[in-house]
């Protein structure tokens, strides 16, 4: 990663809204909208080169010619093999009238270096600064994946909302902290103080561990980046939280610390962990889908 120049790890998460290339092309339509791929630049250039193309997938609803309709931002969790627990959510958000982009993350699916690589494996890196490098295209892509859905024709650029889960949960809350086109966001399994909480994740903390990344290293790698440094700028925008009460990848304490981003959200409690949720499954969509329907 020594080609990446310090000025990527010194700024904020800004996001210079200029034009890029998009291509766009239809893959199925049903009685209910159509599905198209869209395909752009990420907006934080890395050194693999199919890292660099974001593959979203967009669904526009069957309706009148010229109607404009509320859209969701999808953003996955990244160590999973397939959106399945997603796509679950995304089936009731498209039945209840909503517009849904969803992307794949950074080294996720086709944005993976090589095929035989887990998807999502690289983006855990090898130090604090890749790690922080990553998070942050993270952020950059979905900013410039909310750029293009606000100026799509077919969705209403005044009602759209972020929906995130697990690591998704945590680019969204920072993505939600610093750009201004969601109105609304549901963060599902979710945390803040990135540096602390890979810490102590059973899913991170033995591979931080390994890899003898300090606290101290996280720490002067994440400035900007963690929605706890936009509390002051987050008082008023709405957000419900929810989280596992057993959950040991995002432990309470720093569940709690992403309620306390946001000052003036909701958050609720499941008893269950962070893979034991999926329990929750049967309900779940149609309560969330609800929250965006009475807030979009």
């Amino acid at each position: 990663m020594g080609a990446l120049n310090s000025r990527v790890w010194a700024g904020p998460l800004d996001y210079a809204n200029k034009s890029f290339p998009a291509t766009i092309k239809e893959v199925k339509s049903g009685s209910r909208g159509t599905e198209y791929l869209v395909k752009y630049p990420t907006a934080l250039k890395s050194l693999f080169r199919a890292n660099n193309t974001v593959w979203g997938h967009f669904f526009v609803p069957n309706g009148p010619v010229g109607r404009r309709y509320p859209c969701i931002l999808v953003l996955p969790g990244m160590a999973e093999p397939n959106i399945w627990i997603e796509n679950q959510f995304m089936k009731r958000f498209r039945k209840d009238g909503f517009a849904v982009m969803w992307i794949e993350m950074p080294y996720q699916f086709h944005r993976r270096p090589a095929p035989l690589v887990p998807s999502g494996q690289v983006f855990l890196a090898h130090s604090a600064r890749e790690l922080a490098f990553n998070f942050r295209e993270s952020v950059l892509d979905a900013r410039r994946t909310l750029s293009w859905i606000r100026k799509n024709h077919s969705v209403d650029p005044h009602h759209i909302g972020i929906f995130g889960i697990s690591l998704g949960s945590l680019v969204g809350a920072a993505t939600y902290s610093v750009d201004k086109t969601p109105h609304y966001a549901v963060f599902l399994l979710g945390g803040a103080d990135f540096p602390q909480l890979v810490e102590h994740s059973a899913m991170t903390a033995a591979f931080i561990h390994k890899l003898k990344v300090t606290p101290q290293e996280m720490a002067k790698a994440w400035p900007g980046l963690d929605p706890i440094d936009y509390r002051a700028q987050n008082y008023g925008k709405k957000v419900f939280l929810m989280n596992g009460w057993f959950d040991h990848i995002i432990p309470r304490v720093y569940a709690r610390k992403l309620k306390d981003a946001f000052p003036d959200s909701r958050q609720e409690w499941v008893p269950f962990g962070h893979y034991s949720s999926i329990i929750n499954l049967f309900w779940l969509p149609r309560y969330v889908a609800d929250k965006f329907l009475r807030n979009l």
